[in-house]
């Protein structure tokens, strides 16, 4: 075992007062938890000359295992008989990939991690192009129907084998053309026997989830609740390090940087033509010169994170149309393709748009047009907008000041801060609340959006507005994205403040609030009310 998880190891032991019954569970030493281990899948999980288990899964379940404080045997079998003997109930839990065919039958814990593919093929027989030169030709796989189904509508011919070393020694025999695995599995397996007569492409197919899985829905929940605790420890980093971080990273092809090279360079232009139309002194030409610099070294430096989702997928879905010849896919899964594509086309579109908009709001001079402003109605038809998006059972409510509220202001910049402020709110709130206040506040307008989600990460605490200034952070699903930022832009240029702290009122989630210097009017309701 790793040197650095043994204290772990020692911490898990104070908690376990803390985990979920093994009893309650239906777990005891005298019934202990079957696992049903894969005796020949290293480096996760396979037994040595001793008969002992050994591999990352084994590390990584052990210590699961005693922090839910649950009793177990590890049952070593083939893999035919492990996924048999799971799906049909006969041991308890199983690590295995998710299948979207099995999902209705068993039950999946979340993602342990994520596996990406690759192909195998002989270094005097290349297949770079992947999915697009494969026609007509034999390909080894181990079984996994979306693969099958995939590599029939690219016409190659499929054989399945049940072990993988034995698989790639018969491809640099001559025997297949290609052998399809995980990537991790392919550096391995091509280091320790030596074949170096053979060569890995990666595919454009959608990454693969690694999660536990048994027909125990109350033992899968238990796993969940106790995975997050892990990732959130760095649990599953240092057992999985050499899986996630050596071969399990998205590598994108380079013609996509090409693309993006391209995207790039256009929205550069479309800042230096808003530059020039904005007429700005020497002085500020130079400021904005050096935003839209550091803008761009930042956009850079974080394009591997921030799009790697929606790039991998409109490549994946892309390259699966241009593989199939027209007519032989269902019309319904070609209509189904081309809107996830399209999905992912208008996330990527979305990203640029913010970036855009951000120069946008540095450049310009005049960037407050003011103007008497119903509140109530504006903050109204805002929260109307975001209720569309609540997940189920999420309610969203706002407080009004008594009488309403009218000011003098920027409507559309009112718009764009509190928008945007109830989409974080909203995107990271599964159930509970989100709530929107205002009030006159020290000569202004001082607004609150409260949430019950799952709090501020402690390592964006810092940042948490300043994501495309700082490099040790990256824009992705767990993170809020441009839009605190622009937020931050916008207010900064108005002399105004906003800030972020932990949702004490309804004792979880997050409030983030800003004030803005505005002019507060009278109640115009009451006023006509005392003129009728």
């Amino acid at each position: 075992m790793p040197k650095r998880l043994r204290p772990i190891m020692l911490l898990t032991m104070l908690t376990l007062a803390l985990t979920v019954s093994a009893d309650i569970l239906g777990f005891t030493k005298e019934k202990p938890l079957r696992f049903s281990l894969d005796d020949n899948y290293p480096p996760m999980q396979f037994v040595d000359e001793k008969g002992r288990p050994r591999g990352r899964d084994v590390v990584f379940t052990d210590i699961l295992m005693e922090r839910l404080g649950i009793p177990f045997d590890y049952v070593p079998n083939s893999w035919e008989k492990v996924a048999d003997d799971v799906m049909n109930g006969r041991s308890d839990l199983a690590m295995m990939v998710f299948s979207p065919y099995r999902k209705d039958s068993i039950n999946y814990s979340q993602a342990v991690f994520r596996l990406y593919y690759q192909i195998v093929f002989r270094k005097s027989n290349p297949i770079h192009n992947g999915l697009r030169e494969i026609s007509g030709k034999t390909i080894a796989l181990m079984k996994s129907r979306p693969i099958i189904d995939t590599l029939s509508r690219a016409g190659a011919n499929h054989v399945l084998v049940q072990d993988l070393p034995t698989a790639l020694e018969e491809l640099a025999d001559g025997k297949y053309d290609g052998v399809i695995c995980f990537r991790y599995q392919a550096k391995y397996l091509i280091d320790r026997y030596g074949l170096h007569t053979l060569q890995c492409s990666d595919l454009t197919l959608m990454p693969r989830e690694y999660c536990y899985v048994s027909h125990n829905k109350a033992l899968i929940d238990a796993i969940d609740r106790e995975l997050e605790k892990m990732e959130d420890e760095g649990v599953t980093e240092e057992v999985y390090d050499y899986i996630m971080n050596s071969f399990d990273r998205l590598i994108i092809p380079a013609w996509v940087w090409y693309l993006l090279a391209g995207l790039l360079l256009v929205s550069l232009l479309v800042i230096i033509f808003i530059q020039r139309r904005s007429r700005k002194r020497i002085q500020e030409e130079m400021q904005r010169a050096q935003q839209s610099e550091q803008l761009k070294d930042v956009f850079l430096s974080n394009l591997s994170h921030a799009l790697r989702t929606p790039l991998n997928a409109i490549i994946g879905f892309t390259d699966l149309l241009m593989t199939v010849p027209r007519g032989e896919m269902p019309e319904e899964e070609e209509k189904n393709l081309l809107r996830l594509v399209n999905q992912n086309g208008q996330q990527l579109l979305h990203m640029i748009s913010q970036l855009l908009s951000l120069s946008d709001i540095a450049g310009k001079q005049q960037l407050f047009e003011r103007r008497e402003t119903d509140i109530q109605a504006e903050m109204h038809k805002m929260a109307d907008d975001a209720r569309r998006h609540l997940h189920g059972g999420v309610q969203l409510e706002v407080v009004d000041p008594i009488g309403g509220m009218y000011a003098m202001l920027d409507d559309k910049l009112l718009r764009l801060v509190t928008a945007s402020l109830l989409e974080n709110a909203v995107q990271h709130t599964r159930e509970g609340k989100v709530t929107l206040f205002y009030c006159a506040k020290n000569g202004g307008l001082y607004a609150e959006v409260r949430d019950t989600g799952y709090g501020l990460p402690e390592d964006l605490r810092g940042n948490i507005f300043a994501l495309l200034s700082d490099k040790n952070t990256y824009l992705g699903e767990n993170t809020p994205g441009l839009g605190l930022s622009i937020c931050k832009a916008v207010l900064d240029k108005g002399n105004g403040q906003i800030g972020v702290r932990d949702n004490d009122v309804d004792g979880q989630g997050t409030i983030f609030w800003y004030w803005a210097p505005v002019e507060i009017l009278k109640n115009k309701k009451t006023e006509k009310k005392r003129d009728s």
